[in-house]
């Protein structure tokens, strides 16, 4: 089985790799260290931490899903195996996450951060707590291992490489924004798949809720969200990444004009296009800016900033192409 199969890569790496990756990037920057110094061992363990939780998350999911999948058809690769070897591959999953907690003892911050984003996966699917079926629970514990953990986990390893202190601050205002956008970008999606979730019997959040009675939440949400952010910039004290933010606010309005495509918080509509507020500049525009910024101060650094570019081509290639159209567009109504 291929590893991006196995780890269901196409549902995370793009949006929510780059957001972990740019707040450990900017706890270098806070703590003056090169980036280049820090690909191995940092950014290495940060990488194969994650890509072991992955796993561990894709396999326990069609674990825990079967009866679901199977009752509206869904495919699920747990249907193929011996039940012997179900159980086998759970709880080889399980050791490789353990594994990978065991070698990194001597960081203890990290270490919890790590087994918490297991335990969080871990009763967020099985039963009998299953907080997947709980409602607003349900979307904290996945805000919590995908976003908020992770961050922290992060923060925690570079924090320990670069030799410097633990920021509570720091942790503070990053752990803030993850957690925040985190409960923003599932809320998102549970509403994009509320029609889906309900035939297949799965009782989310958003299955339970009229979506034109939580628009006014999440405009609420969304402003917790940029206070976080203020914070987050604040405590960097760079102008970069502002720089790029109102680069971005310009880029969003003019493909919201050009391309009739609608600025969203939480609820996307039914037909034509929309965007996500603020996603694309956690996936590109933030890490970027950091990434330009200590490339003046670190020379070797350009290697991580190309290193990144390669590994989220995808992200920085649909934002050009939008970027292109967007100057023909003006050109021509000038």
């Amino acid at each position: 089985m291929r590893l991006a199969t196995l780890t269901r890569s196409h549902e995370w790496w793009d949006h929510k790799t780059p957001q972990v990756l740019s707040l450990a990037y900017a706890t270098a920057i806070i703590a003056n260290a090169s980036l280049f110094n820090l690909l191995v061992p940092g950014f290495l363990l940060i990488f194969a931490g994650l890509v072991a939780i992955a796993i561990y998350a894709s396999v326990i999911n069609d674990f825990t899903d079967m009866e679901i999948d199977r009752a509206c058809g869904k495919s699920n690769m747990m249907e193929r195996l011996h039940p012997g070897m179900r159980l086998l591959l759970v709880l080889s999953s399980l050791g490789l996450v353990l594994t990978a907690a065991a070698l990194m003892y001597a960081n203890i911050y990290a270490d919890v951060f790590y087994l918490l984003i297991v335990f969080a996966i871990s009763i967020y699917s099985f039963e009998p707590v299953r907080l997947k079926k709980r409602g607003i629970w349900g979307i904290i514990s996945c805000a919590c291992a995908e976003h908020f953990f992770p961050v922290l986990f992060s923060i925690a390893v570079i924090t320990w490489y670069s030799g410097s202190k633990v920021d509570i601050l720091w942790l503070f205002a990053a752990g803030s924004l993850s957690l925040i956008y985190g409960i923003r970008s599932i809320l998102w999606h549970q509403f994009l798949d509320k029609e889906n979730d309900m035939q297949s019997g799965i009782h989310t959040f958003a299955a339970a809720i009229d979506p034109g009675s939580f628009k006014k939440w999440s405009r609420a949400i969304i402003i917790v969200e940029w206070i976080a952010l203020i914070l987050v910039l604040f405590h960097l004290q760079l102008w970069l990444p502002v720089i790029l933010l109102l680069i971005y606010i310009v880029f969003v309005l003019l493909r919201a004009r050009l391309f009739h495509s609608r600025i969203i918080a939480v609820i996307a509509p039914k037909e034509g296009y929309f965007q996500l507020l603020m996603l694309d500049y956690y996936s590109l525009f933030f890490p970027v800016s950091l990434l330009i910024y200590t490339t003046f101060k670190h020379p070797f650094d350009w290697v991580v900033l190309v290193v990144h570019m390669v590994l989220f081509r995808k992200i920085l290639w649909y934002n050009l192409k939008d970027g292109y159209h967007i100057l023909k567009g003006v050109v021509s109504a000038l």
